[in-house]
């Protein structure tokens, strides 16, 4: 195929944004044409980097002015579903960047949006493009080390503020209305994905959240979340306080265990040995970052896999509301929600 893929950004208040426009800017298939950003230095900024791009102080304007055929929503959590309204009701496809709001009733907006207007939704979590996640996710699956029982997922750095992002970002980070909670939601929703796409959805979850180090916040610096299953349990962990960083997650089965780590992964599957690395399968050209998975996707009408999967991450974000509330009330929550 050659289409030509226009792509507009709104909002540029989410860090993860300059990687994501570099690696769509890189697409063959792509060209960022236009950025919606109501913060000068962040709208200049970007141009500078991409002079091609116009630039809009109002992102509505843009998609009233621009023909777009993909928008990368880079905004605080819980302005992604006004905008993926917007953007749907112009037959635009939507990226967002993880998480895919700040809260359920958001994530199912999103979900209505996309359904009635027949565009095509991806949500980008850097994890999935990881060939050690990538290479666990397929040997789960073809059972590799049994049944799964266990699932630990901990997700962690020394928080926003100290690692260096960018004061437009980390803001918005620690004020619970625009973010969800703190590290809980910045951190945890990765396990929460990696949890309902290895086990499905829980049968009931309990959640804490806590400030424990920075006492700087109003919001909680450290989170987790535990998952109940019928034959299996799993925890997501999240944290703003931890050195040196860790991203990583642990996987145990009735014959083996499997454990990413720093971008290895390890397996063992006899008692008396020591976990060994495996060699890690070569990615696929359109599951390497989000621009190829997405261009995929678009050009043969399929929906985004693994965590980059709508459902999966609108399923990610009832499993998390779901351990705000037993944090609130000190008490397991049944799934469903009501």
């Amino acid at each position: 195929m050659d289409k030509k893929y226009r792509v507009g950004v709104a909002s540029l208040v989410h860090d993860h944004i300059w990687s994501l426009a570099r690696v769509f800017n890189d697409h063959p298939r792509c060209e960022l044409v236009a950025v919606g950003e109501q913060v000068d230095e962040l709208r200049e900024r970007f141009v500078k980097q991409y002079p091609n791009a116009v630039p809009y102080s109002d992102w509505g304007k843009m998609f009233e002015e621009c023909k777009m055929d993909i928008v990368l929503v880079t905004s605080e959590n819980s302005r992604t579903a006004d905008i993926a309204e917007v953007a749907a009701a112009h037959g635009v496809n939507i990226l967002i960047e993880k998480p895919m709001s700040a809260t359920l009733e958001q994530a199912n907006r999103i979900m209505a949006a996309v359904e009635k207007n027949g565009v095509q939704l991806m949500v980008n979590w850097a994890t999935n493009w990881g060939a050690n996640y990538q290479t666990a996710l397929r040997l789960l699956k073809e059972g590799a080390i049994g049944q799964v029982y266990d699932v630990r997922v901990r997700m962690a750095h020394h928080g926003p503020k100290e690692i260096g992002c960018d004061p437009y970002f980390w803001k918005w980070l620690y004020d619970e209305k625009l973010n969800g909670a703190g590290a809980y939601m910045d951190y945890c929703c990765y396990g929460a994905a990696l949890i309902r796409l290895i086990l499905g959805m829980p049968k009931a979850v309990m959640g804490w959240r806590q400030r424990l180090v920075k006492d700087y916040l109003e919001t909680d610096d450290n989170g987790m979340v535990i998952a109940f299953f019928d034959n299996a349990v799993a925890r997501t962990e999240g944290s703003w306080c931890e050195i040196p960083a860790y991203h990583d997650m642990v996987v145990l089965g009735s014959k083996g265990t499997l454990i990413t780590s720093s971008g290895k992964l390890l397996m063992s599957t006899e008692p008396r040995k020591a976990p060994a690395e495996v060699e890690l399968d070569e990615r696929k050209e359109w599951n390497v970052n989000a621009a190829a998975h997405f261009v995929h996707c678009l050009d043969t009408g399929t929906e985004a896999t693994g965590m980059c999967n709508p459902v999966i991450s609108r399923d990610a974000q009832e499993i998390l509301e779901a351990g705000l509330i037993s944090d609130r009330e000190g008490r397991r929550i049944a799934l469903p929600l009501a």
